[in-house]
Order: C-alpha cells, then structure tokens, then sequence
C-alpha cells in the first residue's frame, strides 16, 4: 500500500515539475520570438525618454568624432602643403 501511494505521489510531483517546465521554456521561447521581432523592426515600440537621450547622445558622439577626424585631417594636410 506504501509502495501505491508513493508512486502516486512520484507520478504527481513529476507531473507538475513538466507543466511548470513547460510554461516557462513557453514563456521564454515567447518572449524571444517577440524580442527577435523587435529586433528585425517588425514591432514599433513607442520611444521612452531614455531612447530619446541614448539616441541623442549617440548623435553627439558621432558629432565629436567626425570633428576630430576633420582636425585631424586637416593639421595632417597642412602638414603635407608646408613640406
């Protein structure tokens, strides 16, 4: 009789364990396939004020780089025209 109900027990713990694996590996094959669609520009998410300021600050980034190369570029040619 033991041996019944342990088994029983066994059978349902078992269970439970794979319907809980199964809701999770669901959720996160979920959430990728929605982030991969993110990714790929199939789904528009509304800007928040972080993307706003990540995006301006990589506009000015962009903007102190490029000056840095003309400075360059140009002490590099004026270099060149005196020799």
């Amino acid at each position: 009789m033991t041996l019944l109900w342990s088994s029983l027990f066994t059978i349902i713990v078992v269970g439970l364990a794979l319907w809980v694996l199964y809701y999770i590996i669901r959720a996160a094959v979920s959430a990728g396939i929605k982030d991969a669609y993110a990714q790929m520009g199939f789904i528009r998410e509304p800007d928040t004020k972080e993307d706003q300021l990540q995006r301006r600050r990589e506009e000015l980034q962009e903007e102190r780089v490029q000056t840095i190369v003309n400075s360059e570029a140009d002490r590099m040619s004026g270099k060149n025209g005196k020799h």
